[in-house]
């Protein structure tokens, strides 16, 4: 794990250090996050996950107390396998994804939301453990439940699930499943 971490701390801390400085001045960055995550089979994959979003301007379906909206994220991950020593890869993504949440104004203080995402994934390298994704361009099906909370819902708790495939694009298909945890935080 010291090399997971140390592999990605350096790029993670300088685009965290430069989002934060730019992120109040920022048009286009609204928020950040920091992921961590593990695959759920055999393949004994973590990864941490640094990113940026961008909400929409536009909201649907707001006549209550919910309402559906949604955002860009562009993340870079850093996942390892444990099964091989030298197995390892960085994740670049743009994830467009759709989110149905209640107004944080009508709630007292906690915002809870259900989210659906699909993205474009640039990986370094096509294996990872015991893996064959095929090809470096992957796409990211994903999956969230979360809650917002702390003033104005700046704050977000999010449980994604996410599958990287090739859309069998090419063969071997095997994909990756994997569960993330994130932490995010809006310039409010």
């Amino acid at each position: 794990m010291t090399i997971f971490v140390r592999n990605l701390f350096v790029p993670i801390l300088l685009l965290a250090h430069l989002t934060l400085a730019l992120g109040a001045e920022s048009r286009w960055v609204d928020s950040v996050s920091v992921a961590i995550g593990k695959d759920n089979d055999t393949n004994k994959t973590n990864a941490i996950q640094f990113g940026v979003q961008n909400k929409w301007n536009r909201t649907w379906f707001n006549e209550g107390a919910w309402f559906v909206g949604g955002y860009w994220d562009a993340s870079l991950a850093y996942l390892k396998s444990d099964i091989n020593q030298d197995s390892s890869l960085y994740d670049l993504s743009l994830t467009p994804f759709l989110r149905l949440q209640r107004d944080a104004q009508l709630s007292s203080g906690v915002t809870p939301f259900s989210q659906i995402g699909l993205g474009g994934h640039l990986l370094s390298d096509t294996e990872i453990g015991n893996r064959d994704l095929a090809t470096k361009l992957q796409f990211g099906p994903q999956i969230g439940v979360g809650l917002g909370f702390g003033d104005k819902g700046s704050y977000e708790l999010t449980y994604h699930y996410q599958y990287l495939t090739n859309a069998g694009i090419k063969q071997p298909n095997d994909g990756l499943k994997m569960h993330l945890l994130s932490f995010g935080y809006a310039f409010r």
